[in-house]
């Protein structure tokens, strides 16, 4: 037989494997394993939160001194607008009452920030613990 007849040729290339099958697998096994997956919550601190920002009106008892402002900057104590300066005698009136009074300054959310600071600094002028007040928003 001659050479040049041969039926049969050698390819020299590699044979390369079709890889798209094993990828529509990976594919598939993650969907799945994403699917199924249990996430672990993880717990953090819990925080105690007052259920109502109106609470601090209705806290209003002999125990507690609740000093109120509105959007328009005027201080209220059990409904009566007081002056700035009227607060001190107020929080010692209050502390001579009931020494472990605790003290809430409720602000209004459009009221000046300068203006809860200022109350602040009068309550403590008015002999009370820093730790006693407590500052909330409406």
């Amino acid at each position: 037989m001659p050479l040049g007849n041969n039926r049969f040729e050698i390819d020299d290339t590699d044979p390369e494997p079709d890889l798209s099958p094993m990828i529509d697998c990976v594919f598939i096994l993650l969907i799945f394993f994403i699917v199924t997956a249990t996430f672990v919550e993880e717990d953090g601190f819990s925080v105690n939160r007052p259920e109502d920002s109106s609470s601090a009106q209705v806290a209003n008892d002999d125990q507690t001194l609740v000093l109120v402002i509105d959007k328009d900057n005027r201080i209220q104590h059990n409904g009566r607008t007081v002056s700035l300066d009227a607060i001190p005698g107020i929080v010692q009136g209050q502390l001579q009452r009931e020494e472990r009074s605790p003290i809430i300054i409720q602000s209004h959310k459009e009221s000046r920030h300068g203006t809860t600071i200022k109350v602040q600094d009068a309550a403590l002028e008015g002999g009370a613990s820093p730790s006693k007040i407590t500052l909330t928003d409406s």
